[in-house]
């Protein structure tokens, strides 16, 4: 897994690099366009998902992810045990800084996620998770199509489960995260 992230930050910084270049493209960066592509958490617990984001506008971007993975579980006094997770993640977002190959932007986020350890220890269950984030969004001059993103932001888990005996425990999905992705704009 440290393989891929490192592969993954190896191609952030060439982009990165690339950016260098002059701008080719046209004003409003994305405007009225709908992209596809990949969105991934990468802190706390890995997340990969498939997305689709659409830039009303040169300013407000709405997206949608569908997210899956594994996260990790925990009562006090008690080893972690691995859930599969399913979750929905839908953002809106707002680019206060437009460029011609590039967005800096902030948003607000909602998750809703189903999980089940498959354990008798621990049920499955459903949460809620709101939160906020910032984040950029670029693209190579010579290929205007395909848009690099990340972003930063913080999530609330509101999970009122409780495992059969009665007991709370955490779900290591709340507080800072990184999400990376990329997208191809048609």
């Amino acid at each position: 897994m440290k393989r891929r992230l490192l592969g993954f930050a190896a191609v952030v910084a060439a982009v990165v690099c690339l950016l260098t270049v002059p701008a080719f493209a046209a004003d409003n960066f994305n405007a009225n366009k709908l992209g596809v592509g990949y969105q991934g958490i990468f802190f706390g617990d890995m997340l990969s998902g498939v997305s689709g984001r659409y830039w009303i506008g040169p300013n407000i971007g709405v997206e949608g992810t569908l997210f899956y993975g594994n996260v990790k579980f925990k009562r006090e006094g008690d080893d972690e045990v691995k859930a599969q997770m399913v979750m929905l993640d839908l953002k809106g977002m707002y680019a206060f800084l437009v460029r011609p190959n590039s967005k800096f932007y902030v948003g607000g986020q909602i998750s809703g996620a189903y999980y089940d350890a498959g354990s008798d220890r621990f049920s499955a269950g459903w949460l809620l998770a709101p939160g906020v984030l910032a984040g950029a969004e670029w693209c190579i001059p010579q290929l205007p199509e395909l848009g690099f993103n990340f972003e930063l932001g913080y999530k609330y888990v509101i999970d009122r489960n409780e495992d059969p005996t009665g007991d709370k425990y955490d779900v290591d999905l709340h507080g800072m995260n990184l999400s990376l992705g990329v997208h191809y704009y048609f």
